[in-house]
């Protein structure tokens, strides 16, 4: 347990009409003092950090990302999601437990340095040596000092077999071999086993895949878990219209009804993406208490859509924000994600309605709850998970403006401290836990590895590119309740011909 700490001279960044200037002491890894600027001179202390006149934040929640992509940068290209799937998931390089530590150490680096102290890992966790890389990752939160949420990510149908293929058409050998549901239910209990209450900062979840990936018996055994344990549950959801139609030619009904009946639909459940749901189904996750997850950057990348994020900030719906993996993001800044959700929703809708710093702020903590937490806040009694910054690069006016501010002009290039659980896990730009040079060796041995075997990704694409492209074109004829993408006139009407 880290001794008594105490932040001096920082302003705090919340919403609101006014600034607060405080010291804040904590003891052990809760908030035990905050209390007017100055008035904690002088107190017994096993560490001083000075703020200087900078800012003092609660730590950012990345609520939805994948570990094993975290060095997958730039290497994908933009493709419907479905087609970049299979060009990112399958050929390749295989990884290795200690590969699986390498890009779990290599996040939470980037994370920290960026300012964020809380992580949503729904990283993909095969049958084959379940419990070596699960603890893998795991291990490597737990060296690095941030707080984790691990959700493997698990699935027994075939890609393919999750598609709407259309018009009958078969579907092409499978991509993987089959998996047997009861053995992964297994595998799932023995991680929430292992890892419930061994350590505060880390959480075991449990991560189907989405629920078109896996079989009903998967998803039933997997349901009487998240009952009996009472963990939290992360999976995706309606993440693209092709999805729309794919469940709904599996179930004949939505897949948010499909999820109520199994038991899921409660407060444990959170929801990534979340984009392509109508009406009555956003009516339904809010009077049940479910977190979606914004995912701005990726559903960008992946042409996905937009989610009415202002109207569900407004109505209720609890909301959370993701980075997504780095192969759909590519880096893992919570402030880059902040800034694009508050951008992309200005290209629809009433100006008015659009949705402010403020709403994207306050869903960046509220992530949290996906993972059975508290949102973070600078209040006696709440976690010590905080952020120093520096003030050179940002004006306080008041907390509107200064939440405006880091939200359009920060790249975490402002981040000095870095706290979890009242222990100092970054400073000066180091990690105080784990030698990031070692890391960051290990890093680009694997990322040179990952990227040699882009050739083999795209070859394998390829292959199936005239399936998946069929697949999507025929998705794309079937009617949808809603619509979550814009549309512009084209520079050249197709009445006008091409310019002489």
């Amino acid at each position: 347990m880290p001794g008594a700490v105490i932040i001096a001279g920082a302003t705090v960044v919340e919403p609101g009409p006014e600034l607060r200037d405080v010291d804040v002491r904590i003891e052990g890894d809760i908030i035990a003092a905050v209390e007017p600027a100055g008035s904690l001179a002088g107190s017994p202390v096993d560490r001083l950090i000075d703020a200087d006149g900078g800012f003092l934040m609660p730590g950012l929640v990345n609520a939805h990302t994948h570990s094993g992509q975290h060095l997958d940068r730039g290497v994908a290209p933009n493709l419907p999601l479905d087609l970049w799937l299979v060009w990112v998931v399958y050929g390749g390089i295989e990884f290795s437990p200690d590969d699986a530590y390498t890009l779990a150490t290599a996040g939470a680096l980037e994370m920290l340095a960026t300012g964020c102290t809380t992580v949503l890992d729904h990283a993909w966790v095969g049958l084959d040596g379940f419990d070596e890389y699960a603890d893998a990752i795991m291990q490597a939160y737990a060296d690095v000092g941030i707080r984790a949420g691990l959700a493997p990510m698990i699935q027994d149908r075939d890609i393919f077999e999750s598609m709407a293929l259309g018009h009958g058409a078969p579907a092409p050998e499978p991509l993987g071999p089959p998996a047997d549901p009861d053995q992964l239910v297994d595998a799932m209990a023995r991680f929430v086993e292992r890892w419930r209450g061994r350590d505060d900062r880390l959480v075991p979840m449990i991560g189907p895949s989405a629920p078109q990936r896996c079989s009903a018996e998967l998803l039933e055994g997997l349901a009487a878990l998240a009952r009996s344990t009472g963990v939290p549950v992360h999976t995706h959801a309606l993440e693209t219209r092709d999805q729309v139609v794919a469940t709904r030619l599996r179930y004949g009904r939505s897949m948010v009804d499909t999820l109520d009946d199994l038991g899921l639909l409660d407060g444990h459940l959170s929801l990534a993406h979340a984009v392509w749901m109508d009406a009555d189904e956003y009516a339904a996750v809010r009077s049940a208490g479910v977190t979606l997850v914004h995912n701005p950057v990726s559903n960008l990348r992946c042409g996905s859509g937009l989610m009415p994020f202002g109207e569900l900030a407004d109505s209720g719906v609890h909301l959370g924000l993701g980075a997504d993996g780095a192969a759909s993001n590519d880096d893992q800044n919570m402030f880059g994600a902040m800034k694009l959700a508050a951008l992309i929703h200005t290209l629809y809708g009433d100006h008015r309605d659009w949705p402010t710093t403020n709403h994207v702020w306050r869903s960046c903590l509220g992530g949290a709850r996906a993972l059975g937490l508290d949102a973070g806040s600078v209040e006696v009694g709440a976690r010590a998970d905080l952020v120093v910054l520096g003030g050179e690069r940002h004006v306080a006016e008041d907390g509107d403006a200064l939440v405006r501010s880091l939200v359009f002009a920060e790249h975490g290039e402002s981040v000095r401290t870095v706290l979890v659980a009242g222990e100092v896990v970054h400073d000066a730009g180091r990690s105080t836990r784990v030698d990031a040079a070692a890391a960051g060796r290990r890093s680009r041995e694997l990322q040179h590895r990952i990227h040699a075997a882009a050739p083999e990704r795209a070859a394998v694409f390829e292959r199936y590119r005239p399936v998946l492209e069929a697949m999507h074109d025929y998705a794309a004829t079937v009617p949808v309740a809603v619509e979550r993408r814009a549309a512009i006139t084209p520079a050249f009407a197709l009445t006008t011909g091409a310019p002489t």
